[in-house]
């Protein structure tokens, strides 16, 4: 059962691919696999339930192999960001046909599950991009991490470009550039200043980021209530996300009691993915206060 899922979603891409995805049926997509249309419902409530799976899957695997690919690498931070760029590449490649049909048919700036899906892979990204950067670089690059970032995404954006309609790049030896030049950026940045504005100017600046995360947290503590395959520690973690809320709300919030139940949470692997974005967030937060 689980190869026919697969079989629907791998001939859905290339119909998606070829023909648009308004213009291809769920009738296409049964055909292309030898099943009838109940068997599709079987598997899927819509077209559209088929491009949300795919864009979780992407994020999910993604997320996973730069996590248990690079465990091993964990005394040399530039080393683990190479690695996490290579995979990065690698998983975008893979996905690329997949890519270009639903962002033929879908803006991100339309309105609907899929456009809120596309944005929402896109803040993670960006989050993960900037988590990536300040384990390899530390504190060093928080004033500047923005623009950091754009760098980041504007380099792997473009040589993508290339591998994907010129010509083969090596990914490791691709991202091992990658890596050195954004080393050198921070190695060399006596004369460098932000242009991006800081994630953690101001007063009013720290209360919208205290408030974003609550947001998130709340995102999450949803999602694991309505989870039916619910793990055995849900129970216990929906009590840790309502006490990091109610500390995010306080005027003052005591930085070891988070770090703490931060620490808490990033330890389940089910979760671990989920809170990469706070955890970016709390840890610039705090760097800036210091």
């Amino acid at each position: 059962m689980g190869n026919r899922r697969e079989e629907m979603l791998d001939a859905a891409v290339q119909l998606f691919q070829k023909n648009s995805f308004h213009e291809t049926s769920v009738e296409d997509i049964t055909s292309a696999c030898g099943i009838s249309k109940g068997g599709f419902y079987k598997h899927f409530n819509s077209k559209e339930s088929m491009i949300l799976e795919l864009l979780q899957r992407y994020y999910d695997e993604l997320f996973w192999e730069a996590e248990h690919l690079t465990k091993d690498l964990e005394g040399s931070p530039l080393l683990i960001l190479k690695k996490k760029i290579a995979i990065e590449l690698e998983k975008s490649i893979d996905y690329h046909y997949f890519f270009h049909a639903v962002l033929t048919d879908f803006h991100p700036n339309d309105k609907g599950p899929i456009p809120s899906a596309l944005n929402h892979i896109k803040h993670k990204l960006q989050e993960w991009h900037k988590h990536a950067l300040l384990e390899a670089f530390g504190s060093k690059s928080t004033k500047y991490l923005n623009d950091l970032a754009v760098v980041m995404d504007g380099m792997i954006h473009s040589y993508l470009m290339k591998i994907i309609w010129k010509n083969n790049l090596p990914l490791d030896t691709l991202a091992e550039f990658i890596a050195e030049c954004l080393q050198a950026i921070v190695t060399n940045d006596d004369h460098i200043f932000p242009v991006l504005p800081s994630d953690h100017d101001g007063e009013d600046s720290h209360l919208s980021i205290l408030g974003n995360m609550k947001r998130e947290l709340g995102t999450i503590h949803s999602e694991l209530q309505t989870n039916p395959q619910a793990n055995p520690t849900v129970q216990k973690d929906l009590e840790t996300i309502d006490l990091l809320i109610e500390e995010f709300g306080q005027q003052n919030p005591r930085e070891f009691l988070i770090d703490a139940l931060l620490t808490q949470l990033s330890q389940r692997p089910y979760l671990k993915k989920q809170i990469t974005s706070i955890l970016t967030t709390w840890e610039i937060r705090k760097g800036d206060l210091t």
